[in-house]
């Protein structure tokens, strides 16, 4: 006779073990985040002049995570240059989707290409001209984009410089979407991202658009009232000039009358003068 054995219960049910597993995604997507930021640190903070085994010194290390980040920039600068921030941008870029539940079924898919991204983003480095600071004697693309962009470069028909030029120019629009690509976006995401920027354009320029009008009509105000001041003072200077014309007129129409007149006026005027006519005609009398 057989007998059926009694199923063992799960330890949590189905709503439990959701819980934990979707907790245990966005811990995941966190970490991804530290550690893509961690790397940006160490890229951004590098320094040719750091401790590795490219260069041997006593000088204390200038990257941001010590001498740790400086031996394991130097290596990768060495081969990939600065390709190697496709790899930081695409650990941020899954872990932002792990963390808010976005995309998350396609990391796998995805994520396989990253080492293809970051080859891709180093020949575009490698096509880039390299800042003074940059004491290698490889380029920014380090030894593999300086040998792929080489080989880009005579494989192209026009001159060197040409080739150059339009082997930066595919290569950089291949980076870009090919990373759109690596970092799990899909054409229903890019549409919601061009809708968007679309309408914030719009409303930028709506915006620019008000506030030129609110200067542009402040203007017209201040304008308005320079005018009224001006065409004031105007007035002013016309009735002064009108006044000065009129009394010029009046002066030549009747003569002013000669120093000799005005001096008997003067006499004649004076108290003692008519007091001596007075006594003059008394005595006359």
């Amino acid at each position: 006779m057989a007998y059926q054995a009694r199923g063992r219960d799960p330890l949590f049910d189905s709503n439990m073990q959701a819980a934990i597993e979707k907790r245990g995604r966005e811990l995941v997507g966190f970490a991804l985040i530290g550690l893509g930021v961690l790397v940006a640190m160490m890229i951004w903070s590098y320094s040719p002049d750091d401790p590795s085994f490219l260069s041997a010194t006593d000088a204390p290390a200038q990257n941001w995570l010590g001498k740790v980040g400086a031996t394991v920039a130097a290596p990768l600068m060495m081969i990939v240059g600065h390709g190697i921030w496709a790899l930081a941008v695409g650990l941020v870029a899954w872990g932002v989707r792990l963390a808010l539940h976005k995309g998350q079924d396609r990391a796998i898919g995805r994520l396989i290409f990253l080492p293809i991204w970051v080859a891709l983003g180093s020949v575009y480095a490698s096509s880039l001209t390299p800042p003074e600071s940059w004491t290698h004697s490889f380029d920014l693309g380090g030894l593999f984009g300086e040998t792929a962009l080489g080989m880009i470069v005579n494989f192209l028909p026009f001159s060197v410089a040409m080739n150059v030029k339009v082997a930066s120019i595919l290569t950089g629009l291949g980076f870009v979407a090919f990373g759109l690509f690596v970092t799990g976006f899909v054409v229903s995401e890019l549409r919601v991202i061009a809708r968007f920027l679309i309408v914030g354009l719009v409303v930028t320029y709506a915006q620019v658009l008000a506030v030129l009008g609110h200067v542009f009509s402040g203007l017209a105000c201040l304008l308005g009232r320079a005018n009224t001041a001006y065409a004031a003072r105007a007035a002013e200077r016309k009735e002064a000039r009108l006044a000065a014309e009129a009394e010029a007129l009046a002066a030549a129409v009747v003569p002013e009358p000669s120093l000799k007149a005005r001096a008997a006026q003067v006499v004649r005027a004076d108290p003692a003068f008519a007091e001596s006519r007075r006594r003059l005609a008394e005595l006359r009398a």
